[in-house]
């Protein structure tokens, strides 16, 4: 026999207090523009019956399907709408904001309900007016702010505590109080600033428990108002923390200086010797912990809004903060700059946190950290990165941090380059590694303009700090000494700037004078093959740096007019990294070093004669260098691996076509390398990687670091060596001669001239290895001798012209 459920049923009061508000909605809607004072004193009534009622599941399901959610909706529209507002509507909106906050607790169909009577949005209405939130553009009341009553504070609290229960772990509504008309407020409630935002004064700002006691007779109101703010304003935090996990869409840039000054509240406030007496130990650790959650929350949501909103960038780096400052301290970029630099747990932390001091020490680092990583992504946007440039450049004010900028403007520099400057010296001889990874990312996002790395060079001498930074942390990189972890996040940040600095060609002479070459190499050796980006960032300085300039591609060899050849070289390091790691990009970023050193040397051939008599004999011995197995079959590999992008085919065409031109031995190797690609090792076992979040510490993590790739598996039609490589291209000659009609997206990349350098290399190989053994020769002229041929006849011009020699020569290669 079936057992039937009953459906839960109201007990009789608590159905009484549903019908009266059910009726009190239906008179407000239907009847008087708003209900009497009478009224809303008995919606107060019945709702405080019903918030303190709706304790269990049955009774909240019960009081949905009695139509709860519609009438409280319908009552808080109208109050939302009311005028001259007295006690006992605050009363009422305060109750009923208690109602839905149980209503909704642990009870999904209940907050669907809610939501789809759009309770939060009038919530939210009234949440603003309570606060006095300033629209943008309107002025605080000449009155100034004023302090919420307790009655007030309750209602705020009561309305988070319903957004909250709403909310927990319910998509629906997560997403709906994204928007931003409920956001607005939310965020306004955090705001720590005074004459700011709103037309009153903060409920709850970090530290302010610590606050001198007032008189006696105010100390339980006094008591009332903290623990209340305290409630609100952790619950609006979580709420918010929650909700723009989902989307950042709606968030209001104002609501950037509002996070920040959370943040920035900490180093404003003062700081007491002594907890208040009357403040027992338990109630000091519940308030810092409250501190630490709103701190924690608030710069996490900073960084993530620097990262993810459009517009948030621009907040962080322009937004006045305190009017009443000179410029720059009045910008909210000189104090969260200010904080990074200055900013330390206050000295109370220690009182309140007897269980654990450290945790407090450790929180604010945290804290700290995330504020770095917001600060630095600032200037990675276009339009930031020039209006810093130039706005920084203006000055005016009094003090030391004024004066400093006067002199800026009257120089035509930038307050924000110099002081950033200034931290890379002082840092690195105080051990600040937030202030080195925040100078060092600040000034590589400015530095992405040739006119301001120019600038950065030649105008605030900045290689010569950062190349010392690079010698001075290279042992720490590789456990030599202090922590691995947070010295490969600083190098991180300096090589990617000395990256960006060295692509002028006007800085490259400069930045290798600084003697920064041996030591960055170091970071190329095995112990750090688990920091790819790192790794990364050092190929790619060293790319630039030697492109076009002769003493810094001698300075890789290790060959140097100053200085004695040293056992290792950078060159070593670098061969060793390219010929041993399994990473495809890094393979053939390594691989394009040791191309642009050739062409430094090779290519013209006046090269030697054109510099200094005593870099003469240098260029020689680093074309022999260079002439090696290692070298030749590394540049193969580029070609073999390399058919997806024809640039990368070309250089490594380039590459091989020099070092064949050097003479027989040269030939032979590229001959050798053409036919038959390098067997590998197997790739080591992985390590743990220090720019990974999980493994560094909480005040260095992740910035800017992206994730190691794992290798790519060769794809299955991948030629099986060079020299099969360039019969494919030549292959495509036919194609290419009948415009316009490519086979494939890389043959609609490849150009005439390429073929061309491809058989410019086939000809040199040809000609000059004559001492190779006969069946290496065969072999590359079974496998090109075709294609070439049929090149030859369709194309015309310069390229036609090298194809026929190319085929020539093969053709009487014995």
């Amino acid at each position: 026999m079936a057992v039937l459920s009953e459906e839960p049923t109201l007990p009789p009061a608590m159905q009484d207090a549903v019908q009266q508000l059910i009726s009190l909605s239906s008179d407000a809607t239907s009847t008087a523009p708003t209900l009497s004072a009478a009224a809303w004193l008995d919606v107060a009534r019945a709702g405080k019956s019903l918030a303190d009622s709706l304790r269990s599941e049955p009774l909240r399901t019960a009081a949905g399907q009695a139509g709860l959610a519609r009438s409280v909706a319908s009552l808080l529209a109208q109050a939302a709408q009311a005028q001259g507002a007295g006690a006992e509507l605050l009363s009422a909106q305060t109750e009923l904001a208690r109602v839905v906050g149980n209503f909704c607790f642990e009870h999904d169909p209940n907050r669907q309900l809610v939501l789809d009577a759009n309770v939060p949005l009038f919530l939210a209405q009234l949440l603003g007016q309570t606060l006095g939130v300033l629209a943008e553009g309107e002025r605080m009341p000449a009155t100034g702010q004023r302090e919420l009553s307790v009655e007030e504070l309750k209602f705020v609290r009561a309305t988070t505590g319903a957004f909250l229960n709403a909310s927990l772990k319910f998509d629906p509504m997560r997403r709906y109080l994204g928007r931003r008309e409920i956001l607005t407020p939310l965020v306004a409630l955090l705001d720590a600033r005074i004459e700011a935002g709103k037309s009153t004064t903060p409920i709850y700002t970090v530290g302010c428990w610590c606050a001198p006691a007032p008189r006696p007779e105010d100390m339980d109101e006094r008591e009332e108002r903290l623990q209340i703010g305290q409630m609100a304003a952790e619950w609006a935090a979580n709420v918010l923390e929650d909700v723009l996990s989902e989307s950042k869409a709606e968030f209001p840039l104002s609501g950037v200086l509002s996070l920040a000054s959370v943040v920035l509240s900490v180093s404003t406030s003062s700081e007491p010797s002594a907890l208040p007496a009357h403040l027992s130990p338990d109630d000091a650790t519940d308030f810092l912990d409250t501190d630490l959650e709103l701190l924690t929350i608030c710069s996490s949501l900073l960084e993530s809004l620097a990262h993810d909103l459009p517009g948030a960038a621009s907040a962080l780096a322009f937004s006045p903060f305190s009017p009443a400052l000179p410029y720059p301290k009045n910008t909210l970029l000189w104090q969260l700059l200010h904080f990074i630099s200055d900013a330390a747990p206050p000295s109370h932390w220690a009182l309140a946190a007897t269980d654990d001091p450290a945790r407090a020490v450790k929180a604010f680092s945290a804290v700290k950290a995330a504020v770095v990583r917001a600060v630095v992504e600032a200037p990675n946007d276009d339009e930031v990165m020039e209006r810093l440039w130039s706005e920084t450049k203006r000055g005016a004010g009094d003090g030391e941090d004024g004066a400093e900028a006067a002199q800026a403007k009257e120089e035509g520099r930038s307050w924000l380059v110099e002081m950033l400057v200034r931290w890379l010296e002082g840092a690195q001889q105080e051990g600040r590694e937030d202030m080195l990874i925040a100078a060092a990312h600040l000034l590589a996002g400015m530095g992405r303009k040739d006119e301001h790395t120019l600038s950065l060079v030649h105008d605030y001498a900045l290689a010569a700090p950062l190349a010392r930074i690079v010698a001075d942390r290279v042992g720490g990189a590789i456990g030599r000494t202090g922590r691995p972890g947070e010295t490969t996040q600083i190098l991180f940040g300096v090589v990617s700037l000395l990256r960006h600095l060295a692509i002028p060609v006007a800085n490259r002479e400069v930045l290798g004078k600084t003697g920064v070459i041996p030591p960055a190499t170091e970071l190329l050796r095995r112990e750090l093959d688990i920091v790819q980006p790192l790794q990364l960032a050092v190929i790619g300085l060293l790319k630039h740096l030697v492109t076009g300039n002769v003493p810094n591609a001698l300075a890789v060899l290790g060959l140097s007019s100053a200085s004695s050849s040293p056992a290792e070289t950078p060159f070593d390091r670098l061969l060793a990294l390219v010929t041993r790691t399994d990473e495809l990009r890094l393979r053939s970023e390594g691989t394009r070093v040791l191309i642009n050193i050739t062409r430094s040397l090779f290519s013209l051939p006046s090269c030697a004669s054109s510099h200094a008599d005593d870099l003469a004999p240098l260029v020689a011995q680093g074309r022999k260098r260079l002439v090696k197995r290692e070298v030749v079959e590394a540049m193969c590999e580029l070609v073999r691996r390399s058919e997806k992008f024809p640039i990368l085919v070309n250089e490594g065409v380039v590459g091989l076509t020099l070092l064949a031109g050097s003479g027989t031995e040269g030939a032979s190797l590229v001959l050798a390398s053409l036919l038959h690609p390098p067997s590998r090792p197997a790739p080591p076992t992985p390590e743990p990687n220090p720019l990974d979040p999980s493994s560094a510490s909480a005040s260095l993590t992740t910035l800017s670091a992206p994730p190691v790739p794992k290798p790519a598996p060769a794809p299955i039609d991948e030629p099986s060596s060079a020299a099969v490589m360039l019969f494919r291209w030549l292959s495509l000659a036919p194609s290419l001669a009948q415009q316009p009609s490519p086979t494939s997206p890389a043959a609609a990349l490849l150009l005439p001239e390429m073929l061309a350098n491809a058989a410019a290399l086939l000809h040199v190989v040809a000609h000059g290895a004559s001492s190779a053994p006969r069946e290496e020769r065969d072999a590359l002229r079974d496998v090109v001798q075709g294609p070439l041929e049929a090149a030859s006849a369709v194309l015309d011009g310069p390229a036609g012209q090298a194809v026929r020699r190319a085929a020539e020569t093969l053709a009487v290669m014995e």
